[in-house]
């Protein structure tokens, strides 16, 4: 699809660039002037796909620029999008008239400008990348990036599929170890039953042997004077009967073996499976416990030129997930993102740069967060990102809830100094930086944890 342009026509640099991002990563080239005036000026040699215009400028507003726009056969035809914070009914009606063809807020989501663009016939619905292959943030970076420029077409594993292959692999491993604990467990009883058995069976031979001798003695003075014979025949009798008594042994140890395993797999299996259901139990809390401690002291940081939640944080917020997975943690993990205002001077092309360390506080020329231009959660997101939370509903089967707030930039995790001619923006933006971060909050199903809600 050959690559469309855009125009966005809006006084307001923050709300220029935060439009411009969300376009760009869409595909559009985008243009930008910061008057209807300009606008215009910019149409006499330009003719963009698409306008966005917002509604209330210095000078021109919106709607006269569009009537102008409209009135010109050479840019009658280019449809135009207001892009403002008007939305009501009567709004929409009067701008319909004047041949908008449609409204977007300036709090738009990247996925919703998708759609108001593909509807347009401006982009094409091909679903973006959101699986993830486990790794470095760099690698995850540079996998995005590839997938962008159409450079790669490696195939990827989806993360639950990933974990669930793993979990999969693990029981095996434990069932074969289980096992095998259980077949040395039954040799070792049998080994002790056998040594037994030989033991007894030895001192009944022994017994045997000694009547025998004391026979003999009591027959030896009489050897000479009377046959012999009856003590053949006594002996051969004597072996007769220990053949038979070892017989009888043998077959008594074997069904007493059978016994005493009929009676420890009837008897003292159900105490076994609950000495294993309570171990395995231990073991879980203690894993869960592990995890919620682990999870409560990581901080995700992120640069101020960044999304809060693009491809580099689905990597971080990836491994927090597996590790709940693999601790069977259950319940909802919040990932909470704090966005810091940085000190920005602007160049002669309207652009934004981080304010040198020494220029004093007092001298920016906006103090804010361009990239996250408001406080609503969906503007703190990446389309990448968007789609990748998508597809972490499925750990609902598993117990586990993954939501995704923004905190008010009000709130803040350090305080910062106050804007005064002896603070530096240095100083001021160190304090930003700190408050540029991704905060972890859990709240447990367990029975354990029922109701709790951990910071």
């Amino acid at each position: 699809m050959t690559k469309k342009k855009s125009l966005v026509v809006d006084d307001s640099k923050s709300a220029r660039f935060a439009l411009k991002r969300m376009l760009n990563e869409l595909g559009l080239d985008v243009d930008t002037v910061d008057s209807a005036q300009d606008a215009l000026d910019y149409l006499e040699e330009n003719h963009p796909d698409v306008i966005f215009m917002d509604h209330m400028m210095p000078g021109m507003d919106g709607f006269e620029a569009v009537k102008r726009i409209k009135s010109n056969s050479q840019t009658a035809v280019i449809p135009i999008l207001m892009y403002t914070t008007k939305g009501s009914e009567l709004y929409l009606s009067q701008a319909r008239a004047l041949g908008v063809v449609g409204i977007i807020p300036k709090t738009i989501a990247p996925v919703e400008l998708k759609a108001s663009l593909f509807e347009l016939g401006l982009i094409d619905n091909d679903k973006m990348e959101s699986s993830l292959r486990l790794g470095t943030p760099e690698e995850a970076g540079e996998q995005a990036q590839e997938s962008k420029v159409g450079t790669a077409q490696t195939r990827k594993k989806n993360v639950l599929d990933i974990y669930v292959e793993d979990l999969r692999k693990l029981m095996d491993d434990q069932t074969v170890e289980l096992h095998r604990s259980m077949w040395l467990g039954v040799e070792s009883v049998s080994n002790e039953i056998f040594n037994r058995l030989n033991t007894e069976l030895d001192d009944k031979i022994e017994k045997i042997s000694s009547a025998n001798e004391k026979l003999n003695d009591a027959t030896m003075p009489v050897i000479d004077e009377k046959p012999v014979w009856p003590l053949y025949v006594v002996c051969i009798l004597l072996f007769i009967s220990v053949v038979f008594n070892v017989v009888l042994m043998r077959d008594d140890s074997a069904a007493q073996i059978q016994q005493q395993n009929l009676t420890r797999a009837g008897v003292n299996e159900p105490v076994r499976q609950t000495v294993e259901n309570k171990a395995r139990q231990e073991q879980q809390n203690k894993a869960r416990w592990k995890f919620i401690q682990w999870a409560l002291s990581r901080v995700i940081k992120y640069p101020y030129d960044e999304l809060a939640l693009n491809e580099k944080r689905a990597v971080r917020i990836n491994e927090v997930i597996g590790k709940a997975l693999e601790s069977h943690y259950k319940g909802r993990i919040v990932f909470q993102s704090h966005v810091g205002e940085f000190c920005f001077t602007s160049d002669q092309s309207g652009s934004y740069n981080l304010a040198k360390s020494d220029l004093p506080v007092t001298r920016c020329d906006f103090i804010g967060n361009y990239m996250q231009p408001d406080d609503h959660s969906t503007t703190h997101q990446s389309l990448f990102f968007v789609n990748f939370l998508s597809d972490l509903y499925a750990l609902e089967d598993k117990g586990i809830i993954v939501d995704v707030q923004s905190l008010p930039r009000s709130v803040h995790a350090v305080n910062y100094p106050p804007q005064v001619e002896k603070v530096t923006a240095g100083e001021w933006n160190k304090v930003a930086q700190l408050n540029n971060q991704i905060t972890i909050k859990l709240e447990p199903l367990s029975d354990d944890f029922m109701g709790t809600s951990i910071n």
